[in-house]
């Protein structure tokens, strides 16, 4: 019943009791590639609201884009924040202006695979750390991102061809 609940509500999720043996890499399912690095310092309530209007990059990896956009909204409506306001990923600053604080909202310690990393390994890693993404890097440089969802549509897929196949040979 749980299970059922959960596909009904859209909720992505990997069932433990399944099996998956695939030949792809992590890279080969990945949806996110086009990806936008924020500095830690120099930003401010206005320049990270502008990137947020002209683009449609997904700011992950230490920060959600939702969640930036959240707090930028809340940014606006404080009294003491103008558009020149700091912003800063670390709430050791030297700073005596008001300044906006975002480590709260950072993951500390993002998960990182390479890009060869065989995708049945990546299944089990979501799996057992509950993970909703993944890093994913070539050479120690951060090349996309792995979400829960695109394992979900993966899997998806492979399983729409298995019973296409099946149909097929039922003809």
């Amino acid at each position: 019943m749980y299970i059922e609940l959960i596909h009904l509500k859209g909720y992505p999720h990997l069932d433990n009791k399944r099996e998956y043996a695939f030949n792809e890499r992590a890279s080969d399912v990945m949806s996110c590639r086009e990806l936008f690095v924020l500095s830690i310092n120099g930003n401010t309530v206005e320049s990270i609201e502008g990137l947020l209007e002209t683009t449609s990059y997904q700011v992950v990896g230490f920060i959600s884009r939702d969640s930036l956009t959240q707090v930028m909204r809340k940014c606006r409506n404080h009294p003491r924040l103008t558009g020149k306001t700091k912003c800063f990923f670390s709430s050791k600053v030297d700073c005596d202006d008001p300044y906006v604080d975002l480590s709260p909202w950072l993951d500390q310690s993002p998960i990182q695979i390479v890009e060869t990393t065989p995708l049945d390994r990546v299944i089990e890693m979501f799996r057992a750390l509950g993970l909703r993404y993944l890093l994913v890097t070539h050479n120690g440089q951060l090349v996309g991102i792995l979400k829960k969802k695109d394992i979900l549509e993966h899997i998806e897929l492979y399983r729409k061809g298995l019973s296409d196949r099946r149909e097929a040979n039922d003809l």
